[in-house]
């Protein structure tokens, strides 16, 4: 499960950083360049700073993945989580508890989203001048 969740999450996190990195404007990295700045010198100072925004929505889009597939993984096999509650509220069909376990689902959804991942995009977004 652990496997699952961690392939599935860091797939997303590294697709968003290249996509990032490709989608820096040509611009930065000349002047860069121009001034000196090659190597890993260029990626640490350059491209990646100026990729981090991109990074930051892999990381909410990782999260996603990684406890869409908590969910699952605990539907599939019994962990005394979420899912399993889930999972005996549909073997009961006890539609209370059903909507309950899916309003703490989408809560902690929620709440990871405005809690972590909001205040570090506007972080991200004060830091290097795009707000």
């Amino acid at each position: 499960m652990i496997f699952v969740v961690v392939v599935g999450s860091l797939l997303s996190v590294t697709i968003a950083v290249d996509n990032g990195i490709k989608h820096v404007p040509v611009n930065i990295v000349r002047a860069a360049q121009m001034m000196g700045v090659n190597g890993w010198r260029l990626y640490a100072e350059v491209l990646l700073p100026a990729s981090l925004p991109a990074f930051v929505e892999g990381l909410k889009q990782g999260w996603v993945f990684a406890w869409r597939a908590l969910m699952a993984g605990e539907l599939i096999y019994s962990s005394r989580g979420l899912g399993d509650l889930l999972n005996v509220g549909r073997e009961s069909a006890d539609i209370g508890n059903l909507l309950a376990v899916i309003v703490a689902i989408v809560a902690v959804g929620v709440m990871a989203d405005r809690l972590v991942f909001a205040k570090l995009q506007v972080w991200v977004q004060r830091r290097w001048g795009l707000l």
